[in-house]
């Protein structure tokens, strides 16, 4: 069995790590504070001493600054120097000791970077110009007010201690100086180095600063592969960090129109060492997943800086080809970032309008659909998953960007919901029970998709009318996709598949920014669907004379009673929605007719649903008037039951043959609970229909006395 994380578990994680990384970068980077203020410190006792003999000279004399020009000890030069020239020796013997056995597991170019730091080369001036003058004030035999900055030179060199210690300190760590190289880097990136102009007048990149900046990324390329191998986790991260930066320092400073460009092409290649790294061995596999990450960072970077998405596509083919590197391991969360990155590198294109990379995007994302879909197992399951929850958000961002832009491209949403239902439906014929509960968890379980759908649309009301039918195709594409995914091979559907539909019905009936009569003909839609799926359902059940799953007559129930609330006052919508589950119990029964069997109590499970559906419409109008036919069923199928000799107590539903497998609330019906709507509106739906409790009874006795007199 394979430890994969939850998503949720995976996003903490990999942000918690990040965090604690930057904190130590921030710790470590401080080391090189100090030895700048060390360096300050020293500089500012040689200003004081010559203030001092500046302020003398000029018969100006202060208390606090005389105790400098009092006179020195005999010998003082040859002191300070003999001081001074031990303090070079030690320090120097340690700087060089702490360098060499620090970085010699890594590129001699390393080591070498201090000695390009600016602070580091102008301490060791400053100590050199100290032994200097103290030299020359030891053959001359100076007198004051020489001897008072022999002697803050002599303070100075022992301050630079700490400060060479500090430098010493800070350059020792790797990850330190990998930091160091890249703000050099994003100082000297600038578009008058990256470009040089023609004797025509147009810009072209400058082939040997984009080769110099090449090999400049490569050294840190090539320490990060090393650090893999040596397993230095702050400095892979440093190395990943440091690249992700470089390029988009470049991305800023070079034209958005750029296609094939050397430096981002040459980084990819680069790339594919660093995961042939990290996937190379399996105690290494902890580091795919910054890898990932990286990879990712620079393909959403290039996604938002560059108006053509070529160079994008590169990066989106490495995410895929490591997600695929990654199923060879279980303890690497690698192919859930690929996934992730490939969902966000997707709706940034939506975004910038850029459908040439979405699509290039969108594809890997579908490929690697198809490859978790293929055979039932639970680590493939979640990331399936993931897949699908990046197909989701992929829509919530068409949806946004038709809401706000007004731009809307049918193809490509139409596109999306066919390999959305291709990899779901795929998967639902290939996964068992406890993996097609993963599957649908991504559509309808805590977070389902509905919510995603209405939270988007809620943000958009009041939109003109070409807008609104346009969002209506949008959601007309939804509905179909729902018909696909429930409709196609559904002995293979999850009983979640119910939930959905009454998810979508209270999310297109709340949040659509479209007028009713567009409303109403996406609810038919959506309720036609649902039928043909209830349809099927009991067809196989009365062909194999099989017993129907209770939970699926409570998700109908819940279904319609959804509708019977939101159109309570308009009864041709109620009849519209009804009518077709009353024509599909006669066909049954016609089909069907198998008395005291358990087909005859399957369909009579079907009549309680629609009984308990007159009832609740009969508190608002009269159901002969709404639908005539649902009358007709009830009073030609009526029964009465006799429960008078039970020993058990009996709810009003059951006493009155209403459907029983429902929650009991109040004597009543009660509505599931669901992440998408509140409990108020569970109270509000349920009071509503429930009435004061008599109508079940007044309708119940209705439909006996017709029937009764009809006989």
């Amino acid at each position: 069995m394979r430890n994969v994380p939850y998503l949720s578990e995976l996003n903490s994680r990999i942000s918690s790590r990040f965090d604690i990384r930057l904190r130590t970068r921030v710790s470590q980077f401080s080391l090189y504070q100090y030895g700048k203020l060390g360096f300050w410190a020293a500089i500012g006792v040689i200003l004081v001493a010559a203030i001092g003999i500046t302020l003398g000279e000029l018969g100006i004399y202060l208390t606090s600054l005389s105790i400098l020009v009092q006179d020195p000890s005999n010998g003082f030069f040859e002191s300070s120097l003999n001081l001074i020239l031990s303090i070079i020796s030690l320090v120097f013997l340690v700087v060089i000791f702490l360098l060499q056995n620090a970085n010699q597991e890594y590129s001699s170019r390393l080591s070498s970077v201090i000695l390009h730091d600016k602070y580091f080369l102008w301490t060791i001036g400053f100590i050199l110009t100290a032994s200097i003058f103290n030299i020359s004030g030891s053959y001359f035999s100076w007198g004051p007010p020489l001897t008072v900055i022999g002697y803050a030179f002599s303070i100075s060199t022992a301050l630079l201690v700490g400060a060479l210690i500090a430098f010493a300190g800070y350059f020792i760590d790797i990850s330190n100086i990998i930091d160091y190289i890249t703000e050099d880097l994003k100082q000297q990136i600038s578009q008058d180095r990256i470009y040089r102009t023609t004797f025509l007048g147009t810009s072209l990149q400058d082939e040997d600063y984009v080769s110099k900046l090449n090999t400049d990324a490569q050294l840190i390329v090539s320490t990060c592969i090393q650090a893999i191998e040596q397993n230095q986790q702050n400095v892979v991260n440093s190395c990943l960090d440091a690249l992700t930066e470089i390029v988009k320092k470049y991305l800023k400073e070079t034209d958005d129109s750029e296609v094939n460009d050397d430096f981002i092409n040459e980084l990819n290649d680069q790339f594919q060492f660093i995961g042939a790294a990290a996937f190379d061995d399996y105690t290494r596999q902890k580091y795919s997943e910054s890898v990932v990450e990286t990879v990712g960072d620079i393909g959403l970077a290039i996604t938002k800086d560059r108006e053509l998405g070529t160079p994008g596509s590169r990066w989106a083919n490495l995410l895929k080809s490591q997600f695929e590197d990654s199923l060879e391991f279980d303890r690497t969360a690698a192919a859930h970032i690929a996934l992730r990155k490939l969902g966000e590198m997707s709706t940034t294109a939506i975004l910038n309008g850029d459908l040439d990379s979405y699509r290039v995007y969108q594809g890997k994302t579908d490929s690697l659909a198809r490859l978790c879909a293929t055979a039932s197992d639970s680590f493939l399951a979640n990331l399936l998953q993931n897949a699908h929850l990046q197909y989701q958000r992929m829509y919530v961002t068409f949806l946004r960007m038709l809401c706000t832009e007004g731009y809307a491209p049918d193809t490509d949403v139409s596109m999306l919901f066919d390999d959305f239902a291709e990899s779901f439906n795929q998967a639902k014929e290939n996964y068992d029970f406890y993996t097609n509960q993963v599957l649908y968890a991504a559509l309808f379980g805590l977070e389902p998709f509905a919510a995603r759908v209405g939270g988007e649309l809620q943000q958009h009301q009041g939109l003109d009318p070409a807008t609104q039918r346009s969002i209506a195709d949008y959601l007309s594409e939804l509905i179909d996709f729902l018909r696909r995914i429930s409709l196609q091979s559904p002995e293979h559907n999850h009983k979640d598949i119910y939930k959905g539909y009454t998810q979508f019905l209270f999310a297109l009936e709340n949040s659509s920014p479209v007028d009713e009569d567009i409303k109403k003909s996406l609810l038919s839609d959506l309720n036609n669907n649902f039928t043909n799926l209830i349809k099927h359902e009991y067809t196989n059940s009365l062909e194999e004379s099989d017993n129907l799953d209770l939970d699926i007559n409570r998700r109908i129930t819940d279904f319609y009673a959804m509708l019977i609330y939101f159109y309570q006052d308009d009864p041709d919508a109620l009849a519209t929605f009804i009518t077709p589950l009353v024509e599909l119990y006669t066909n049954l029964a016609d089909s069907y007719p198998s008395p005291d069997t358990v087909n005859n109590r399957t369909l009579h499970q079907l009549y309680q649903e629609l009984k308990i559906f007159g009832a609740w419409i009969s508190q608002f109008h009269d159901p002969e008037n709404v639908c005539p036919e649902l009358m007709d069923v009830l009073i030609e199928n009526f029964e009465e039951i006799d429960t008078s000799t039970t020993r058990f107590y009996t709810s009003t539903l059951e006493r009155y043959d209403y459907p029983t497998n429902t929650f009991d609330y109040r004597g009543g019906w009660w509505l599931r609970p669901d992440a998408i709507w509140s409990n108020r509106f569970q109270e509000n739906i349920s009071d509503t229909l429930n009435g004061d409790g008599n109508y079940y009874q007044q309708f119940h006795e209705e439909l006996r006395d017709r029937q009764e007199d009809g006989s």
